[in-house]
């Protein structure tokens, strides 16, 4: 039987990420931590309402195979970098130890295009901060995803992301060649690629940047 675990399952990623899990048959069970009742009854799924201040709730979760992390959000979300950092590099972090305490296969994160712990951009310098974090450990499988610009329809309104996606959808077009991996990308095609890399890549560390995720044959 083949389990998973979904961290920021009611996310932009994550949301979809369930879907295509549940009509998976390749998955038996699937958890999704909440915050609050979010997801309609299925026999595969076990949803579990989760204090995800309180660490010591992390001890009564049952092992599973695969851990999937889909946290993100957004400074002004947040409310502060420390909030910021506490979402995207301290929860991750601490389900990926999880994830090595209890021997699973697999631990898959999306983090960011660009994401680099030296770069001068607080953003990528977190999403890059918690990729060298868990590259060190010693899950068998490690996949980190980086997409470009997530497209397509969110729960909340973000301005400047409108923006970027108005010029993505006239742009992606012709980005071809080495510029293709900064064309824009679906949450669903992020979801769908998550699954498929799983199941079609070998051990060990892999990184797919956004071109990479929807190479899906």
């Amino acid at each position: 039987m083949k389990s998973t675990l979904i961290i920021g399952a009611t996310g932009f990623v994550g949301s979809y990420l369930v879907q295509e899990l549940l009509n998976s048959p390749n998955f038996d069970s699937i958890t999704v931590l909440v915050r609050k009742p979010s997801f309609e009854s299925h026999p595969k799924l076990k949803e579990i309402i989760f204090d995800f201040e309180n660490q010591s709730e992390m001890e009564s979760l049952e092992p599973v195979n695969h851990i999937f992390c889909c946290l993100g959000t957004t400074i002004k979300t947040a409310g502060s970098k420390d909030a910021f950092r506490y979402v995207d590099f301290e929860l991750p972090d601490r389900f990926a130890q999880w994830a090595e305490k209890i021997n699973g296969d697999s631990f898959s994160i999306v983090t960011a295009l660009g994401a680099n712990s030296e770069s001068s951009i607080f953003y990528n310098q977190v999403k890059g901060d918690i990729e060298n974090k868990i590259k060190k450990m010693s899950i068998p499988k490690i996949q980190i995803f980086q997409p470009s610009l997530i497209m397509g329809p969110r729960k909340e309104s973000r301005f400047g992301e409108l923006i970027g996606k108005g010029i993505m959808t006239l742009l992606n077009p012709i980005m071809i060649g080495p510029a293709k991996k900064y064309r824009g990308i679906h949450a669903k095609t992020i979801a769908q690629g998550m699954v498929f890399h799983l199941a079609n890549s070998g051990s060990g560390l892999s990184v797919f940047e956004s071109d990479q995720i929807r190479s899906i044959k």
